[in-house]
């Protein structure tokens, strides 16, 4: 009596492949769909290419801290993916009358000309980077007609407005 109550019945073999079968199925066509929309979101961008080269005289010192990546100007999660531009990395920033030079570890320098800024500000987010207060320098910027944020968090939050204030000169004598 003791016996019988320890017996089970047989297992489901059918079922339980079944089951793992269309769990595989389902995260294959889950795998394919996010390939699908990054090879298209690449695309979409691709004619950004190539990134414009330069240098910068050091007008005020250089900053290091994080490259929080490149966005689409007016949408801070919609990040840019060509030319390695969405990559979050530790870089130096540099400003000077040329524009913006901001060296990133790992990538390609990121060199943004002075005419073709448009804007610059201290915010709270970019790039799914989130800080408390104002404490990422955002740069607005013109590339191949496409309106693009890059975002900046110095390594000393007073560095980003020293940052700014030269910016927003750069934009001042551009506008002269």
């Amino acid at each position: 009596m003791i016996a019988a109550a320890y017996e089970r019945p047989p297992d489901n073999w059918t079922g339980r492949i079944l089951f793992t079968i269309g769990v595989l199925v389902v995260f294959a066509l889950i795998v394919w769909a996010a390939r699908r929309a990054w090879k298209r979101r690449v695309a979409a961008h691709a004619d950004l290419l190539p990134l414009p080269t330069g240098t910068v005289t050091d007008a005020v010192e250089a900053s290091d801290g994080l490259y929080a990546g490149t966005t689409q100007s007016g949408e801070w999660q919609a990040r840019v993916y060509a030319g390695g531009l969405a990559n979050r990395a530790a870089a130096t920033l540099h400003t000077g009358p040329e524009g913006v030079l901001i060296e990133r570890d790992a990538s390609d320098p990121l060199f943004i000309p002075a005419a073709a800024i448009t804007e610059a500000r201290l915010d709270a987010g970019h790039a799914n980077k989130v800080v408390g207060g104002a404490g990422i320098l955002v740069i607005t910027w013109e590339q191949q007609g496409f309106r693009l944020d890059t975002g900046f968090r110095a390594d000393h939050r007073v560095d980003n407005a020293t940052h700014l204030r030269e910016i927003e000169k750069v934009i001042l004598e551009k506008t002269a």
